[in-house]
């Protein structure tokens, strides 16, 4: 997409993108269980450009190989999404953040049900940054222009694989959150006619790895969203073979 965000190459760009996100954020402060998830999204220069970093987990792992993600994992008993993604991120790659900005309003729902909350805040740039990589986790690490992300991103379509069971768990999380009385069959019903999806992508800059996809891509176009709508970004649309 072709949009004029010049402004991300400004000196003084940092602060106007903490303060466009800023209406978008929030400090979740609940305590959380093993049932969630929570990943840091780093923003941080590299030759002067504002970009997001990103892993490559490793082809060891037990679920995810091989995928691009954020720093990021499971939450331990009594953890808040803040703590979570802090920790992970230390753990996996050395670092610790300079800036904390706050919370995506929303967590994603992962294909497993499970909450995924993202911090998202400035880690400094890349050049002096000491990253040490967890070789049993983290393959490598890369970085990608935000200015690019907004002009690169693409769609595509999916087949939803939920389970019954999760349909089941989804409607229950749905009626939970909803301010109307609806009957749980009918909502398991109306939510499980979604068949095939569409998602972003955005492509990796080296060429051997996968794109960004999945929760990952889901988190990048919320922060893309929440920093450029003002200038004609629009919000991802998962209705399929649009």
């Amino acid at each position: 997409m072709s949009l004029n965000v010049s402004w991300i190459r400004g000196s003084n760009a940092l602060t106007l993108l903490r303060e466009r996100l800023a209406p978008k954020l929030v400090e979740h402060k609940q305590k959380l269980t093993r049932s969630s998830c929570a990943v840091f999204i780093p923003v941080c220069h590299r030759e002067d450009k504002l970009s997001l970093l990103y892993t490559k987990r490793t082809e060891t792992l037990n679920s995810h190989t091989g995928q691009i993600s954020f720093p990021g994992g499971r939450c331990d008993d009594g953890e808040t999404a803040r703590e979570t993604s802090i920790r992970e991120m230390y753990e996996e790659i050395g670092l610790s953040p300079s800036q904390i900005w706050g919370n995506l309003s929303r967590p994603v729902v992962s294909l497993k049900m499970e909450n995924v909350y993202a911090c998202l805040g400035y880690i400094g740039h890349f050049e002096d940054l000491q990253i040490k990589p967890c070789p049993d986790e983290v393959s490598h690490v890369f970085t990608v222009p935000i200015e690019e992300l907004v002009h690169t991103r693409a769609e595509k379509n999916y087949t939803n694989q939920r389970s019954q069971r999760q349909w089941e768990m989804l409607a229950d999380r749905v009626q939970a959150e909803s301010k109307e009385q609806i009957d749980r069959a009918e909502t398991i019903r109306r939510i499980s006619v979604i068949g095939d999806y569409c998602m972003p992508v955005f492509p990796s800059p080296i060429a051997a790895d996968p794109d960004i996809w999945g929760l990952t891509a889901v988190m990048t176009d919320r922060v893309l969203y929440a920093a450029f709508k003002k200038h004609g970004y629009k919000k991802h649309d998962f209705t399929p073979g649009k």
